[in-house]
């Protein structure tokens, strides 16, 4: 009756950040859309994608993107001990000492932007160069407040309290639409990045500010680097810190090899990789997000039972409804592209190279949603080293792959070696988490995995097939008839796969479906 009880908190929490994660992506690829509609797809929106570079390292550099993965055992552990004082005193100690390292990174950022930007992207032309620098310069200080915001964020989360956190990248998306919108026509594409400061003043610091005294967040100043507590965050950040996973530094490596090849590129893998990320974003991100609190107090609590089964179910959600939509998104990638993108100033050879490059990055979209969940596996054990250690193992493995590809097919070479780079890290995070946590269970999930896989690739295949012989009756280069050729083919491929599915006897399908029906009814 536990287990029961806690799928159902993870089911409702997952919920609540599946709708704003939901909201956000789409928001994120109408961000992109903006930039499209009014910039287009050309060395000035390379250069644009390129200067988020060296503000999202920094971001990486202070673990400020994981935050929600290491402090949350940390105050996990107070909270299970009933300290709740303690831990309020080391997030108190957490936002000075690393706000302080993070603001003077800034100062030292702006201060060499120049320098740097040649490292990051070496092979852009001087105006391009210029233009990625200003930029730069202009967005590095959102990076203070998504440090903020991320802290503010991981109590939120430790108190179980998740929407107004997820309402942090919606608010932050508006603020780059509508900065693009308002301004684009007179400073060009600086008006977006103005958006991304002023989306992330407000959505990641001004909110979270709010939802953390909601939850009774106390914070007093304070620099106590020898408590315990701020010990235990540092132990479990500096491995996420001084790694280079594949899961941060991919975009990196892409931006990097993309500045030597033609203009547009770069954003032609940015676009392409939007798209992926918005059901990855939907499913993945919000299991992950979800159930990571409650495996941390599993853990704390050492039913390691329970934990297993909570990964379990998790795993086997995100893998029946992401395999089958990267099947199909794979299978359409033009029409979905043309129905996106063909009301912006992107030209057909745009579109098609954005939705071949989708097609490539799509292999790896139930990788990526899997390896969260793997990775908090560790995390909630409060191991941020193994993921640290094995992400930047295959990073390095991968690199001459990168080099390799990119060689001989361009920035579809690209899409390519980071769809194999994190099909290989979830495979070896799923072996390594099975060692360490010894679950019972796994044979059945690799199996439950391959039918799923089986019956997505089977009914894709139909799919595309049936895409084929619609763009032969189907006038499909426009949104309209892109429409058209989508809502067919998807609900013919998703009614296929549930059959192979079915037929394969998958029977968490059937479950799945009840669960469908009584939310219904209710």
């Amino acid at each position: 009756m536990a287990s029961v009880s806690l799928n159902r908190r993870i089911a409702q929490s997952a919920g609540i950040v599946m709708a704003a994660v939901l909201v956000s992506r789409l928001l994120g690829f109408l961000r992109d859309w903006t930039v499209a509609h009014q910039i287009g797809s050309n060395a000035v929106t390379d250069a644009y994608y390129a200067a988020f570079t060296l503000p999202d390292f920094l971001n990486y550099l202070v673990a400020g993107g994981a935050l929600s993965l290491t402090f949350i055992p940390v105050f996990a552990k107070y909270a299970a001990d009933n300290l709740e004082d303690e831990g309020w005193h080391v997030f108190s100690t957490v936002i000075t000492v690393m706000g302080t390292l993070l603001v003077a990174l800034v100062i030292v950022g702006e201060i060499f932007a120049p320098q740097l930007i040649q490292v990051i992207a070496p092979g852009f032309k001087p105006a391009e160069r210029v233009q990625a620098i200003f930029l730069t310069r202009l967005m590095l200080p959102a990076q203070i407040c998504f440090y903020l915001g991320s802290i503010l964020s991981a109590v939120q989360y430790a108190k179980a309290r998740f929407l107004i956190p997820s309402l942090a990248p919606v608010l932050y998306n508006l603020g780059i639409i509508t900065g693009g919108v308002l301004l684009s026509s007179r400073i060009g594409i600086a008006g977006f990045a103005v958006g991304v400061l002023a989306g992330a003043f407000v959505g990641n610091f001004v909110l979270q500010i709010y939802g953390a005294w909601r939850v009774g967040a106390r914070f007093r100043p304070n620099a106590d680097v020898r408590h315990q507590g701020f010990r235990l965050f540092v132990k479990l950040t500096i491995p996420i810190m001084l790694a280079l996973s594949l899961v941060f530094t991919d975009d990196w490596i892409i931006r990097w090899f993309g500045s030597y090849l033609q203009p547009a590129s770069i954003s032609w893998l940015s676009y392409a990789k939007t798209l992926m990320r918005v059901p990855l974003g939907v499913v993945g991100q919000a299991a992950g997000v979800a159930s990571f609190p409650f495996l941390a107090q599993l853990y704390s609590e050492k039913k390691f039972g329970e934990l297993n089964r909570a990964l379990n179910s998790t795993l086997k959600g995100v893998i029946l409804l992401l395999v089958p939509i990267s099947a199909l998104a794979i299978a359409q990638s033009r029409p979905l592209v043309y129905f996106i993108y063909s009301h912006t100033r992107m030209h057909p050879a745009d579109l098609d190279a954005t939705a071949a490059t989708l097609a490539f990055f799509s292999l790896g979209m139930c990788a990526w949603g899997v390896q969260g969940i793997l990775s908090r596996g560790f995390y909630a054990a409060r191991d941020t080293l193994t993921p640290a250690v094995t992400g930047t193992i295959i990073t390095f493995v991968n690199l001459p792959l990168y080099w390799w590809l990119v060689h001989r097919m361009e920035h579809l070479g690209l899409a390519l070696a980071s769809s194999c780079g994190i099909v290989a890290y979830a495979l070896i995070l799923f072996f390594l988490l099975d060692r360490r946590l010894k679950n019972r269970e796994v044979g059945g999930l690799v199996v439950f995995f391959l039918k799923v896989t089986i019956a997505s690739v089977l009914a894709a295949a139909a799919a595309f097939e049936l895409v084929q012989w619609l763009e032969t009756r189907v006038a499909w280069k426009s949104t309209h008839g892109a429409f058209e050729v989508l809502v067919i083919a998807s609900a013919f491929g998703f009614l296929l796969t549930l059959a192979f599915t079915k037929l394969l006897r998958v029977r968490e399908v059937d479950s799945y479906l009840s669960k469908l029906r009584r939310l219904r009814q209710s």
